[in-house]
């Protein structure tokens, strides 16, 4: 069973809180300060990308290994084929940001992912001590939204693979051109104080992930007629999609069922074209499509 379910940490949490008591004996350490936290992550991330040098195979396939003093071997971070890159990411829970490292080995040649959509992926996971914790040599489908939440940042910087095959047969899926990358993630963008029962993975631990981008689904959450990915901003498309709330009733467009809040249902106010692309139909002539428009028809 694979671990990246977050329902399924969340109960981990729940049980194990139910289960203390003081008479235990037990104490139970208080959750870290998440910046405080971050700078830790970032200086052990540092270190392993100045540490460990990366071997790539024909198939996207990634060795890390530990240099050894006076190795010319050059570290990830210095290393030129596939350059370090970094993304700035806010915190999910407070107001400061992390600088998450991503290697782009490949983008892809399909469609990109938004971060609610869900994704064909095949995956190894690994703690900072390069073991393996996880991994999946043929693609899994998970959902975007499920997972921890580094995988949402920095997948929708890649794209699938633009064609596959047979679909039919003994011989196993052909994915051409797919996307593959490398994130390091501070624990706070992966289970931050959460662990595993088993204890391969501890509280407060950064992780690395290789992954291949093979497929994907675009998701429509609240069944309207338009794409998840299409419900954001257009003034603003670094805004996230949970984040973009038009009529302000707390619940973002791409799960609310009446994104301008004119109590009538976003899905009455789409007309599509054959293609299914849709048409783009203002009623008032004021420049807003009439699903977006609050303002009632003349």
């Amino acid at each position: 069973m694979k671990i990246f379910s977050k329902v399924f940490y969340l109960l981990v949490i729940i049980a194990f809180a139910v289960s203390c008591t003081k008479s235990d004996g037990i104490t139970i350490e208080p959750i870290r300060d998440r910046a405080t936290q971050y700078a830790k992550d970032l200086d052990s991330l540092d270190q392993f990308l100045d540490t460990h040098s990366m071997v790539v195979d024909g198939d996207f396939n990634v060795v890390f290994s530990e240099l050894t003093a006076g190795s010319t071997i050059q570290s990830i971070r210095q290393q030129t084929q596939y350059p370090l890159q970094f993304k700035t990411v806010k915190d999910p829970v407070d107001d400061f940001s992390y600088k998450v490292y991503y290697v782009s080995m490949r983008e892809g040649s399909g469609r990109r992912p938004s971060e609610v959509d869900s994704v064909h992926v095949a995956y190894k996971g690994l703690l900072l001590k390069n073991t393996s914790f996880d991994s999946s040599s043929q693609p899994l489908w998970f959902q975007l939204q499920d997972v921890v939440p580094g995988w949402s940042e920095i997948i929708p910087l890649f794209k699938t693979a633009d064609s596959y095959g047979p679909t039919e047969g003994p011989d196993p899926i052909n994915f051409q051109n797919y996307g593959a990358g490398i994130m390091f993630l501070p624990s706070g963008l992966g289970y931050f104080a959460n662990s595993t029962p088993n204890g391969t993975i501890s509280a407060y631990e950064p992780l690395i992930f290789t992954f291949k981008l093979m497929e994907l689904r675009y998701k429509d959450h609240d069944r309207d007629g338009v794409l998840s990915k299409d419900e954001g901003n257009p003034a603003d498309p670094t805004m996230k999609l949970l984040d973009y709330d038009l009529d302000g009733d707390g619940i973002a467009n791409f799960l609310d069922v009446d994104d301008d809040g004119d109590k009538i249902l976003t899905r009455l106010e789409v007309t599509k074209n054959p293609d299914g692309t849709i048409l783009f139909q203002d009623c008032d002539n004021d420049g807003i499509p009439n699903y977006l428009d609050k303002d009632p028809c003349p």
